[in-house]
C-alpha cells in the first residue's frame, strides 16, 4: 500500500519517494498536444499546483519520472522546453510596486537556474520577461510559461479596491507582454481560484482557452469515483478494518462526505483531493478542507451588511445561474453566486438544457456542515465553540424526538439574529432552519418535491425522519393539518423508520417573537 502524499504538490518528489500518484498524465498529454494557451480556475487545495508541477516535468523532458504512467506508453515526443514557472502566491503584495519587484525576482530566479548569465530589470516585469524569453528561446528553441495562483496578488489586497485594481492592471500588462512574444512561446498554462479572465485580464493572450466549465477538462483536478476505487481501495479497506465497518458502508460515507464537485453540465462528480487524502490518513470524517482556512476575501464579503440581507445566503441549495454569471469575478462587483462557486462552497448540481442554466448546491457533507456552522456563527455572533455546542444539542434533541427542546433551541438562535435581518416572509425561516439543521450535520431537504406535493422540509436522521411544514403568523395546527391532509409522509414510508410530523408556526410582531408547534409520530 503506497503512502499518501499528504502536503505534497511537487510531482518529482512524489515519484522519486514512491508516494501514491493518481495518474493524470493522459489529461496533461491532451493539454499539451491539443492546444497552446489555457486558463483553469479551481478552488484552493484542489490539485492545481500538482498539475502545474506535472506539466513542468513533461515539458522539461524528464521521462524517467513517468515510468509506468499513461504518458510513458503514449506517442509523446518528450521535447525539452525552456520553462518559465511563476507561482504568484510566493509574492507578498501590499502595493503595485511589490508585485512588479516580486515578479522580476521570480524571473531572475529562472534565469539563474538556467545559468543564462542574465541580470534582469528589477522594476519592469515587461523588460525582464522579454529578455528572459529571448535568452531561453536561443537556448531551447521552444518555451512554455506556467503561472500558478495568478490571482493571489489581487486577492491579497482585495479589501482595498483602488489598490486591488492597480495590481490587477499591473498583472494585465504583464500578461499582455506574452502576446508580443507569441512567436517565441509554444505553451501557456495559467491557474487560479477566481475568474478575472471574464474581466479581460488575459485579453492580451491570443486564443486563450478557458477550461473552467469545459466538459472535456471536468476531471483534470480532483478524483473520480473510478479513480478512488482503483487507487485508494487499500486505504479504504485499512480504515474499514481499523474501525470494524463494512467496506461498502464506509465507501458510501466517503462519497457523501467528500464527493460531489461538478465543473460543467453532465460531467462526472469528483472528490476534493485534499479532503479524501486526509480522511484516509486520519481514518475519520472531518472538515479537513474547510479547516485549512476560508479565503479572507470570502469571509469579508459574507460579513458585509448587504450580503447578509441576501436571502440566498440562507438557502444556498436553491440557486440558479448561467455559465457567464459563474465566470464573473470583478473587484467590488462579484455576485454572491459566482463568489461561492469559484471558491468551492457551491457546485453544479443540475443543468437545464432548455434554459441553459445551472442549479447550484453544496457539493458534499463536509462543505454543507462546515459552511452552515460558519453562517450560524456569523448571523448570531456565536464563536465556533458555541456553534458546535448548539449543533450537538440540536442533533440530540431531534434524535430523541424531544420536540419541546428542539423548538426552544431554535428560538434561542432566532432571537440572536439582529432584528434588522429578520425577513418578513416565510422563506427567511425556511432558510434559517436549513442553516441550523445543516450545522448539526443533519440532511435537510427544503421544499422537497414529490409527485403530488411540495414539502417545506424533510430531515433524515439515522433512526427516524421528520416532515416539517412552516407557517408565518398562522397556526401550528394548520401546518400539521396540511401535512396530514396532503399525506406528505408517504414519500418516506418506504424507509420503514418512524416519521415525526411537525407543524411549526413563527409568530412575528413588531415587538415580539414566538414559536408554536404541534407534532405527531407515525411508527
Amino acid at each position: 500500500m503506497l503512502t499518501l502524499p499528504l502536503g505534497l504538490s511537487t510531482f518529482s518528489k512524489i515519484r522519486k519517494a514512491g508516494y501514491l500518484y493518481i495518474d493524470k498524465t493522459q489529461e496533461a498529454y491532451n493539454l499539451i498536444t491539443r492546444g497552446h494557451r489555457y486558463f483553469l480556475s479551481r478552488p484552493r487545495r484542489f490539485g492545481k499546483s500538482l498539475l502545474v508541477s506535472t506539466l513542468k516535468e513533461i515539458l522539461d523532458g524528464n521521462r524517467s519520472l513517468f515510468e509506468g504512467l499513461w504518458i510513458d506508453k503514449s506517442n509523446y515526443q518528450w521535447d525539452k522546453h525552456g520553462l518559465i514557472i511563476l507561482d504568484l502566491s510566493a509574492i507578498e503584495v501590499t502595493s503595485t510596486e511589490d508585485f512588479r519587484s516580486g515578479i522580476c525576482e521570480l524571473l531572475q530566479e529562472v534565469a539563474d537556474d538556467y545559468a543564462l548569465g542574465l541580470t534582469l530589470h528589477t522594476e519592469r516585469p515587461d523588460a525582464a520577461l522579454r529578455a528572459l524569453v529571448r535568452a531561453l528561446y536561443a537556448k531551447f528553441g521552444r518555451i512554455a510559461v506556467l503561472v500558478d495562483e495568478y490571482d493571489s496578488p489581487i486577492l491579497q489586497v482585495l479589501n482595498d479596491q483602488p489598490k486591488a485594481k492597480e495590481v490587477r492592471n499591473a498583472i494585465r500588462r504583464f500578461f499582455a507582454v506574452i502576446k508580443s512574444l507569441d512567436s517565441f512561446i509554444d505553451f501557456v498554462f495559467i491557474t487560479g481560484v477566481s475568474s478575472f479572465a471574464k474581466a479581460g485580464l488575459f485579453s492580451g493572450i491570443n486564443n486563450l482557452s478557458i477550461m473552467t466549465m469545459d466538459t472535456q477538462w471536468a476531471t483534470i483536478c480532483g478524483y473520480t469515483d473510478a479513480e478512488v476505487d482503483h487507487y485508494l481501495a487499500p486505504h479504504i479497506q485499512s480504515w474499514a478494518d481499523a474501525k470494524n465497518i463494512p467496506y461498502n458502508d464506509l465507501r458510501r460515507q466517503i462519497k457523501d462526505w467528500y464527493n460531489g464537485y461538478r465543473f460543467g453540465a453532465d460531467v462526472p462528480s469528483i472528490y476534493n483531493p485534499f479532503s479524501i487524502m486526509h480522511a484516509l490518513n486520519a481514518k475519520q470524517f472531518k472538515n479537513f478542507w474547510f479547516q485549512t482556512g476560508t479565503p479572507a476575501f470570502l469571509v469579508e464579503e459574507l460579513a458585509k451588511k448587504y450580503r447578509k440581507t441576501e436571502y440566498e445566503i440562507l438557502d444556498l441549495e436553491k440557486l440558479e445561474t448561467t455559465e457567464d454569471a459563474l465566470g464573473i469575478f470583478e473587484i467590488g462587483a462579484t455576485p454572491l453566486t459566482a463568489l461561492m462557486f469559484q471558491t468551492g462552497y457551491l457546485t453544479v448540481t443540475a443543468f437545464d438544457e432548455e434554459k441553459q442554466s445551472y442549479q447550484l448546491g453544496y457539493p458534499n457533507s463536509e462543505v454543507r456542515i462546515a459552511l452552515q456552522k460558519y453562517l450560524l456563527g456569523m448571523y448570531t455572533s456565536m464563536d465556533f465553540t458555541e456553534a458546535e455546542s448548539f449543533s450537538l444539542k440540536l442533533f440530540s434533541a431531534l434524535n430523541q424526538k424531544d420536540i419541546e427542546d428542539v423548538v426552544t433551541l431554535i428560538k434561542s438562535i432566532i432571537v440572536r439574529v439582529p432584528y434588522s435581518l429578520h425577513g418578513t416572509e416565510e422563506k427567511f425561516y425556511h432558510g434559517l432552519l436549513q442553516v441550523l439543521f445543516g450545522a448539526a450535520g443533519i440532511k435537510a431537504y427544503s421544499e422537497h418535491l414529490t409527485s403530488h406535493a411540495r414539502i417545506d422540509m424533510i430531515l433524515e436522521l439515522p433512526a427516524l425522519n421528520y416532515v416539517i411544514e412552516i407557517k408565518l403568523n398562522e397556526s401550528a395546527q394548520k401546518a400539521l393539518q396540511q401535512i396530514e391532509d396532503r399525506k406528505y409522509y408517504e414519500a418516506l414510508q418506504y424507509q420503514n423508520k418512524p416519521i415525526v410530523l411537525l407543524g411549526l408556526a413563527f409568530h412575528r410582531q413588531a415587538k415580539s417573537f414566538e414559536i408554536t408547534y404541534v407534532s405527531r409520530i407515525i411508527s
